[in-house]
């Protein structure tokens, strides 16, 4: 037996409030840990801490969920249980989404879906989106198309694995190297985020990605 390590978690930002305001629940986030240390995560989510209309594919760190400020991390851990084989296709399709260069961030599902449930965007993941399809790839039934999971969906759908809720102790180490933390500049900003959502309605209309699409007009590096 292998397990699955899905936390719910609370971002400390403008967008998070944001969000929980529209969806009337605590927790805005959610990501998968492969060991109970809980020290690496796999989520789609900002790409650098101040700039979160850019973001896809991420691994995250404990100090990423609190947007480097001294307080403690607020979640809900879940332990699934999957076969052998389960976990084995999880971290495939983990491999997949990590290294196909049309995969991007679905900001406009995350905005939209309490109002219109959501819709399946070719190649474009949200966080909830993004640990629905890892849990059916690992064989876990979902309630509901993968497409409208937000945070709040995973407390009934995986209740009974339910193995904490509380807070963890923050890690304010920032490795060498990493971007996160890293300003991006105005115009670099304003011109991804207007490509994101262009290319997304264009996506959401064709079923597939734009001409003019490339991988580093919706990522920072």
């Amino acid at each position: 037996m292998k397990y699955l390590y899905i936390l719910l978690l609370y971002l400390p930002s403008g967008f998070g409030r944001l969000t929980q305001k529209m969806t009337h629940y605590k927790y805005t986030h959610v990501a998968l840990s492969l060991d109970d240390s809980y020290t690496h995560f796999y989520a789609f989510s900002r790409l650098r801490a101040k700039t979160p209309p850019i973001s896809g594919y991420i691994e995250e760190k404990r100090i990423y969920y609190t947007l480097g400020e001294n307080i403690p991390i607020y979640t809900k851990i879940f332990k699934v249980p999957v076969s052998g084989e389960g976990y084995e296709n999880a971290l495939k399709f983990l491999k997949e989404t990590k290294e196909d260069p049309e995969i991007m961030y679905n900001l406009l599902n995350m905005l939209l879906i309490p109002w219109f449930g959501g819709r399946p965007v070719y190649k474009a993941y949200n966080c909830g989106e993004f640990i629905a399809k890892i849990l059916e790839a690992a064989g876990i039934p979902l309630d509901m198309p993968y497409y409208k999971y937000v945070p709040e969906y995973f407390s009934g759908l995986l209740s009974e694995y339910e193995i904490f809720e509380g807070t963890i102790e923050n890690d304010r180490h920032i490795p060498e190297g990493d971007n996160f933390f890293k300003e991006t500049p105005g115009l670099e900003y304003i011109a991804k985020t207007l490509f994101i959502v262009r290319e997304l309605i264009y996506r959401q209309i064709f079923g597939r990605a734009s001409k003019s699409y490339k991988p580093e007009k919706v990522r920072l590096y």
